[in-house]
């Protein structure tokens, strides 16, 4: 068995059945052990971001490492951003890249010369600080460990890519049969936790309330997010990344903090007397501008598999926990008495009355012309399956799409958290479940970041439902310019410089079929068909180029140029006092 073999091999054992990748010179005797492999399915995408950004998706829905082969130099570079993506999200990958003959590597690596052998790069300075583990292959009888090692660490405490590249005269050669293994260290010590103490102060708080991240996802502990929630009566809000822990039906969900978020949740949070944060990193975007006066009133109890998110001092934490969510939760369920409470009763009532009071999506704009956003996206949301993969690209788009869709309990949730990159809409080509409906939704600036992967959903018919919203370019960079800039604009559309294409005729030239909504009276019925079509379909929908995109957190200009946020809780348009 050559050295490649082996590596498809093992991540087939793993459970592992698809690598996405382009094919390259330096990567030949990869490429062609993983079309030997009867087992492997290999689905050649046309830019390796998007190859990265396909097996970041398979990590995600699956929860085993995704896999991208790519080849040497920019082959590799161009997976960066896919792979940097993965690395902020928390997302399992392998990423494997071609190199130059280990002799002229390692001559670059010791000597520090720029260049020794044709598109040859040091890739460990340049990548590793975006992986769990990198390593260099360079001798056959170390393949064993450097594969079970990585497979560790893409999936030992916070999850997250890995990176081994492998030169092009290693990838052919034998591989022992006796070699190494990697010796799995002992179990880090967690925390120790006082679940009495703890028990006791859930139980004595009227006003409780959880804040639920994508650690409760990557944990696999939504069952027993739901079950605390229940047990302690507490209502539960969601980080971006937490979108998909909670069922918005469910009774005790109150909403989606953040930059871009809602009235209930934001009130809920400042007005509880005690908060647990489950998994969640309490990213900017999801804390507001003044981190020091979140939920100033509560008791707050952090739980983070992540040392280094526990060491933040940004927001005042009473009680911070190192160890993983579902044995927290677990531990303290066993240790938590039935709580019947008429105070939580009336906080969970006040916290419901509260949402139903501020909707994202009002009734009004059903009316407005061209389609707004917002209604759009209800109605997507509605039609869409239980059994659903929803892939929502960045911009405009992921805020609004995030402030409006209505989860239900079996769907899943994919965006580009802690990157935010444009193009994301291409990782539901990893994305891809059998029996589960498939659905992106991207903008038209985005939506062109990644416009050659419609080659690869229509070679490989991959039932993507791609929802382009098209607003005549990046709409909420136009909203930024018109707040701060006093319309001084650029690269915003077509009168600033930028120009995107009409997608129907985009996507009819890969051999996609595609359909245009212009308007309300055809929103429904053509949704409806676009879904329920057993191939993948591109549905551009026009809409307002300069939609407001609310509630939000708005900033004013300072005098002195800076700017100053409103309070976390005062979201725009600002209500009156009362």
């Amino acid at each position: 068995m050559t050295v490649s073999e082996y590596i498809f091999d093992f991540l087939y054992q793993k459970g592992c059945k698809t690598t996405y990748m382009v094919s390259g010179s330096s990567a030949m005797w990869l490429t062609d052990a993983l079309c030997r492999n009867t087992d492997m399915k290999a689905v050649c995408c046309h830019h390796e971001q998007a190859a990265a950004m396909a097996a970041d998706g398979y990590g995600r829905v699956h929860d085993i490492p995704g896999c991208c082969l790519v080849t040497i130099g920019p082959g590799a570079t161009n997976a960066i951003t896919g792979v940097a993506q993965a690395y902020l999200d928390s997302s399992p990958m392998f990423v494997l890249s071609g190199q130059a003959n280990s002799r002229l590597l390692n001559y670059e690596v010791q000597t520090g010369i720029r260049q020794h052998g044709t598109q040859s790069l040091n890739l460990e300075p340049i990548v590793s600080p975006i992986t769990k583990y990198f390593a260099a292959i360079m001798r056959p009888e170390d393949i064993r460990m450097h594969m079970e090692k990585a497979y560790y660490m893409a999936m030992e405490g916070r999850k997250g890519p890995v990176w081994l590249d492998v030169p092009v005269d290693i990838q052919n050669r034998q591989i022992p049969e006796q070699m190494e293994g990697f010796q799995t260290p002992a179990p880090k010590t967690k925390d120790a936790i006082d679940y009495d103490m703890l028990a006791k102060l859930v139980s004595e708080a009227q006003k409780p309330l959880i804040l639920a991240g994508y650690g409760i996802r990557s944990g696999q502990a939504v069952t027993e997010l739901k079950a605390l929630s229940s047990k302690i009566q507490a209502p539960v809000v969601t980080s971006r990344g937490g979108i998909d822990v909670i069922d918005s039906d469910n009774e005790w969900f109150v909403g989606r903090p953040g930059a871009y978020g809602d009235r209930a949740s934001h009130f809920a949070i400042q007005q509880c007397d005690l908060l647990l944060i489950l998994g969640s990193r309490l990213s900017v975007s999801t804390i507001g501008y003044y981190p020091q006066r979140l939920a100033g009133n509560a008791v707050k109890i952090m739980v983070d598999i992540d040392e280094k998110e526990l060491a933040k001092e940004d927001v005042p934490v009473t009680y911070k926990y190192h160890t993983d969510v579902k044995s927290f939760m677990t531990s303290l369920m066993e240790k938590l008495p039935n709580i019947i409470s008429e105070e939580k009763q009336a906080w969970k009532a006040h916290c419901m009355e509260m949402r139903k009071q501020y909707p994202n999506v009002r009734t009004e704009y059903q009316q407005e012309r061209p389609l707004n956003e917002y209604w759009v996206t209800e109605k997507i949301s509605q039609k869409a399956d239980a059994q659903a993969n929803i892939v929502v690209d960045t911009g405009s788009v992921c805020n609004i799409v995030s402030q409006s869709w209505q989860i239900k309990e079996g769907q899943r949730y994919l965006i580009s958290g802690g990157l935010s990159c444009m193009g994301f809409w291409a990782t539901a080509i990893g994305a891809d479940q059998k029996d589960r409906q498939l659905i992106a939704i991207t903008g038209d600036g985005s939506a062109q970041m990644n416009i050659q992967e419609l080659a690869t959903l229509q070679y490989n018919q991959i039932p993507v439902k791609l929802f382009i919203y098209n607003n005549n370019g990046y709409m909420l960079i136009r909203h930024n310019q018109h707040n701060y800039m006093n319309d001084r604009f650029l690269g915003v559309g077509p009168d600033s410089g930028l120009q995107t294409p009409d997608f129907c005729k985009v996507a009819e030239a890969y051999g996609i079929k595609a359909v245009r909504i212009t308007q309300e009276s055809e929103l429904e019925s053509v949704i409806e068909d676009v879904l329920h079509r057993n191939e993948p379909a591109v549905c551009e929908i026009m809409v307002q180029e300069f939609a407001p995109i609310e509630p939000r957190i708005a900033s004013k200009v300072m005098p002195d140029g800076s700017l100053k946020a409103a309070e976390f809780d005062d979201l725009y348009p600002f209500l009156n006092n009362d």
